[in-house]
């Protein structure tokens, strides 16, 4: 007896349709769709469930996930099962046989992908609620003068162990160092008629260069944190900082891309950039060169982190790259980081007029272990800042020592 199955009238006139057909055509269709993929996919808070029914394309896990497009690098497979049966339908009396699958996948989300998104949604908001206060200076009463605030070489992010190093430090320890220095270098300040202030930006303020936790030169680091909420928390440290600074007078930060975060440098100068956007009492400088100069009164500042010139091409980098600044100008420094100790080197040109001072800023980061490990422990932590007058040079150099 041959099983007739009685079609519904909706359906009716597509199988009058179908039988119409020549009779390759009729199996063409039949076999299309008795391999067509239905994916089902439904998702609680803890796992999102994928299923394929009656498929004879989708046979393995691989295949289903690939076809259902889900992201491994959002989800990772907690358990998953396949079921087979056959099916057959006669056609014009030839039996047409087809393998049909079932696979299942139970999925759990990844934490740290959900780590991720909570902190680009905590920036998100950082943003969009942010409001800059502006504050109206007062004039300045005679000769005006510019501060200089160098916090270089912060390492945040970096993890030391004192039972290791000698000393802890992490996250923590470099904000109220930060802070610190920040709060003594104003209070020090605040005694003369500051009309700007100028602060590098970057220098290894971040001790890696993003997810691996390794420096641009892919050295691997002992990190305190996920790297993103170390953005996070680094770009939130600069941002206290720079609205510390702007109490006192105008401030202009340069950013300098050093060799352990030349791209997250950059990164946060652009987000600077966003976050100050509409702040009158801040500028940012993230220009692309890696070597960045200032002009004040008769004062030329380079900056740069020094880790690829040579110190001695300094000067006549200077000269050279800034030809009308360097003979417009009587004093001429280069202030570079990297190397986390105390050292000025004075240049002479031909003209004896015409000296370049070189000055290696110090770091108030921690040491760690291969610091430690290479008798790199002596140095004195700390955060230097310059009071330039415009038309005599440098009139004070402040401290802050640990």
């Amino acid at each position: 007896m041959t099983y007739r199955p009685r079609w519904s009238e909706s359906i009716r006139p597509y199988i009058e349709q179908l039988r119409r057909l020549p009779q390759d055509q009729q199996l063409h269709l039949m076999k299309m769709v008795m391999q067509s993929d239905k994916i089902e996919t439904s998702e609680n808070k803890k796992h999102l469930n994928v299923v394929s029914n009656s498929s004879s394309r989708i046979k393995t896990l691989e295949q289903l996930l690939d076809v259902a497009k889900v992201d491994l690098e959002q989800f990772f497979v907690d358990k998953y099962n396949i079921n087979k049966w056959e099916v057959s339908a006669q056609i014009d009396g030839q039996m047409v046989t087809e393998e049909l699958f079932q696979v299942k996948a139970s999925l759990i989300r990844n934490k740290a992908i959900q780590t991720r998104k909570r902190i680009l949604d905590e920036l998100h908001h950082d943003f969009i609620n942010h409001s800059p206060k502006q504050v109206k200076h007062k004039p300045i009463d005679g000769v005006g003068h510019m501060l200089e605030v160098n916090i270089f070489d912060l390492h945040f992010g970096k993890l030391c162990w004192n039972g290791e190093t000698g000393e802890d430090y992490d996250t923590k320890i470099a904000s109220i160092r930060f802070h610190s220095a920040i709060d003594d270098i104003i209070q020090k300040a605040s005694g003369h008629n500051i009309e700007k202030i100028v602060f590098p930006v970057g220098n290894d303020f971040f001790n890696s260069d993003g997810k691996e936790n390794q420096t641009s030169n892919h050295t691997p680091q002992d990190e305190d944190l996920r790297w993103m909420k170390t953005f996070r928390n680094g770009r939130r440290l600069i941002v206290e900082g720079i609205e510390k600074l702007k109490q006192l007078a105008n401030v202009e930060v340069i950013i300098i891309q050093g060799n352990h975060d030349f791209e997250r440098s950059y990164y946060l100068g652009d987000s600077l950039i966003g976050w100050f956007r509409n702040d009158q009492n801040v500028s940012i400088n993230n220009e692309a060169t890696p070597r960045k100069y200032l002009k004040y009164g008769q004062n030329l500042i380079g900056l740069t982190h020094g880790n690829n010139e040579k110190i001695a091409d300094l000067p006549l980098l200077m000269a050279s790259e800034k030809k009308e600044l360097w003979s417009d100008t009587k004093f001429h420094e280069w202030h570079i980081g990297h190397f986390h100790h105390k050292k000025q080197i004075k240049f002479q040109t031909i003209d004896e007029q015409k000296g370049c001072v070189i000055r290696f800023m110090r770091s108030l980061s921690g040491t760690d272990a291969w610091h430690n490990l290479k008798g790199y422990v002596q140095n004195v932590q700390s955060a230097e800042a310059f009071i330039w007058h415009p038309q005599e040079g440098m009139i004070a150099h402040l401290f802050f020592n640990l």
